[in-house]
């Protein structure tokens, strides 16, 4: 199956920039979004932010969010034939499951320890290209980094200046 070109990549990503930017006038603002598209039709299946301080879960990743509506929305536990993209790259445990659920490419942009880790201080230094060279599944999920990167970066720099504004916290060990 083939995969989107640059021009739908960078597409999808500005589409998920500004519903993420949504997230930014809503009580729990987050920089962090994602989506889910079917790689055969290009519809969008799913697409959430960041609900971690919201729901007091951290396992409520905006990757963790979309996967789950996805798989919802479809009735099935694989997503093969789709694609993920997120605003930031995902973290061990979302890229963990962008593999259980045999994604076949994450595309994200705003770099974890380059651009996050300066606002959202990180818990692994462990990248999505690390993981998804050690996957059994073949062909393996393929990683697409830094598609729209500067929009991603602005969302937490826009984030943060949001947090600040309204003198909201990140939890103490953040």
């Amino acid at each position: 199956m083939p995969l989107p070109d640059k021009a739908a990549n960078e597409l999808r990503m500005r589409e998920l920039v500004a519903f993420t930017r949504t997230s930014l006038s809503t009580p729990h603002p987050s920089p962090f979004g994602s989506s889910v598209y079917d790689l055969q039709s290009g519809e969008l299946v799913s697409q959430s932010y960041d609900t971690v301080i919201a729901e007091t879960d951290p396992t409520n990743h905006a990757e963790v969010n979309a996967i789950r509506l996805a798989t919802r929305r479809l009735g099935r536990l694989s997503l093969a034939g789709h694609v993920l993209y997120s605003t930031c790259e995902p973290c061990p445990m979302c890229m963990s499951a962008c593999l259980w659920a045999e994604l076949e490419l994450v595309v994200f942009g705003a770099s974890t320890m380059e651009d996050a880790n300066a606002y959202w201080p990180q818990s692994s230094d462990v990248t999505p290209q690390e993981l998804a060279q050690r996957g059994l599944r073949e062909p393996g999920c393929a990683v697409l980094p830094h598609v729209e990167r500067a929009a991603c970066q602005a969302l937490f720099h826009d984030c943060d200046a949001e947090l600040a504004s309204r003198e909201l916290r990140l939890p103490p060990h953040r």
